[in-house]
C-alpha cells in the first residue's frame, strides 16, 4: 500500500522463488509484470541435483555458473549457458536438464538497462542486507543514544550505497 502512496502506478518486474502460489499468483495480481526467478534460490536447487563433488569441482561449478550471468546480452548468455551444459552434462545430467528447461525463467531482468540488471535478477541484495547490518553493528560495543545509533545507521547506509553503486 505504501508504495503505491508512494506513486507506484505499475508493477514491471517479480523477482520470486519460484514458489508455485507466487507464480500463479503473479499474473492475476500484475498481469502486465516479468517474472523472475530468484538466480541464488535456483542456484541451490541445481547445486541439490550435481552428484557429491570434490572441492575443487565444486568450486568450478559454482565459478561457471555464475560467470553466465556476466554476459552483456541474451545471445551471449545463452552461449555461456549451453557452454555450461555441455561441460557439466555428463556429470549433472539431472541438473542440466532442469537448467535448460528453466532457463527461460531467468531471463526477464535482460529485458532492462545494463546497469540495473545486478539488481534485478536477484534479491540477494535486500536477504543480505540484515546479515551484513548484523556483522557490522558487531563492531560497536553498543550505542549511547538514538543519535548514535541513527549515526551509525546511516554510516552503513552509505557505505552499502558506495558499494553497490
Amino acid at each position: 500500500m505504501r508504495l503505491l502512496e508512494g506513486g507506484l502506478d505499475q508493477v514491471a518486474l517479480i523477482v520470486s522463488d519460484g514458489a508455485e502460489a507466487i507464480s500463479a499468483a503473479a499474473p492475476m495480481v500484475y498481469p502486465g509484470a516479468a517474472h523472475q526467478l530468484l538466480l541464488a534460490h535456483w542456484f541451490r536447487l541445481l547445486e541439490d541435483l550435481t552428484p557429491p563433488l570434490d572441492q575443487a569441482r565444486r568450486r568450478k561449478f559454482r565459478r561457471e555458473f555464475w560467470w553466465i550471468w556476466e554476459a552483456d546480452d541474451e545471445a551471449q548468455l545463452r552461449r555461456w549457458a549451453a557452454r555450461f551444459c555441455r561441460c557439466w552434462r555428463f556429470r549433472a545430467p539431472q541438473m542440466v536438464e532442469k537448467f535448460q528447461t528453466e532457463l527461460p525463467r531467468v531471463l526477464a531482468y535482460l529485458r532492462w538497462p545494463v546497469r540495473w540488471r545486478h539488481r534485478l535478477r536477484t534479491t540477494n541484495l535486500a536477504e543480505g542486507f540484515f546479515r551484513h547490518l548484523r556483522r557490522y553493528l558487531g563492531r560497536f560495543p553498543g550505542c549511547v543514544d538514538p543519535a548514535h545509533s541513527e549515526h551509525i545507521l546511516g554510516c552503513f547506509v552509505l557505505a552499502c550505497e558506495q558499494a553497490h553503486a
